[in-house]
């Protein structure tokens, strides 16, 4: 009986998924055969064939006003339709995805509904621009950081310094990067009490940066955030790009992927 379960919601599927413009058209109301031929631009044959699949498949019924979907039609239309809006973010995402490891803790929640923003040819700095808005003016900040380019140190050095509370993860050649390369921002930022480093031995594989916006969000912690900002980079540490959300979703997402790590670093003792 499971077989031809799974045989049934398998046809079922693909007849879905060869229907879907038909189906989509329906899911605004009853329409009449003329007019789905006219709206799909198809033949008269292949609207009327059509329609006898999705009647064979429980997906469609006639009436006076024309085919319209039945109740499991409309359930499995809304639920394909979101499967369809899935698959063009993540394709939208490519560019991202593409560098990425495939075993990076990356889900569909981080992707849905974010801002994206690529580098060009002709402009490369405009995701490091992103993530300056994204971090100017915040009361505090959550960094998960694989590399640490001269822009984001002078940003949060100067965040810091204006009142701003950071915690930020990085990877150890990090950390002595910064150590020796930026000693002053790097010691006053500290003597301000507000700027916690913690080092880890795992390579990070994108890095993440939270935000607390105005410092009223429910919570404590990490799960006081209230954007969540993605940034990629290749394998070579250039900035590929990167996605900023507050979708609960994404929020949760970045979180649970922050604290991950964060578990794991030890905590720098700052001079």
């Amino acid at each position: 009986m499971s077989d031809e379960n799974d045989s049934d919601d398998g046809e079922t599927i693909r007849t879905i998924g060869k229907r879907w413009t038909l189906l989509d058209r329906l899911a605004a109301g009853p329409t009449s055969k003329r007019d789905l031929r006219d709206d799909l631009e198809v033949s008269r044959s292949t609207v009327y064939k059509a329609v006898r699949e999705l009647e064979s498949a429980g997906l469609v019924e006639e009436t006076d006003a024309g085919p319209r979907l039945t109740l499991v039609g409309r359930l499995l239309t809304e639920r394909y339709r979101s499967f369809v809006e899935l698959v063009d973010d993540v394709r939208r995402y490519e560019p991202l995805l593409s560098v990425l490891p495939p075993n990076a803790p990356m889900t569909t929640d981080a992707l849905q509904g974010a801002d994206l923003v690529l580098t060009e040819r002709h402009a490369p700095n405009l995701p490091v621009s992103r993530i300056e808005e994204l971090v100017r003016g915040v009361d505090r900040a959550w960094a998960l950081a694989p590399v640490a380019l001269p822009r984001y140190v002078d940003l949060f050095y100067e965040e810091i310094l204006s009142g701003m509370t950071a915690e930020i993860v990085l990877e150890r050649p990090v950390v002595e990067y910064l150590e020796t390369d930026f000693p002053d921002q790097f010691s006053e930022a500290a003597a301000t009490g507000r700027l916690s480093v913690y080092g880890t031995d795992e390579t990070l594989p994108f890095g993440l940066i939270l935000v607390d916006r105005d410092g009223e969000a429910d919570g404590v912690g990490v799960g006081a955030a209230d954007a969540v900002g993605l940034i990629v980079y290749t394998q070579g540490g250039e900035l590929r790009g990167v996605a900023v959300n507050d979708a609960p979703a994404a929020l949760e997402w970045g979180r649970d992927t922050y604290e991950r790590y964060a578990a794991t670093a030890e905590r720098i003792e700052l001079e």
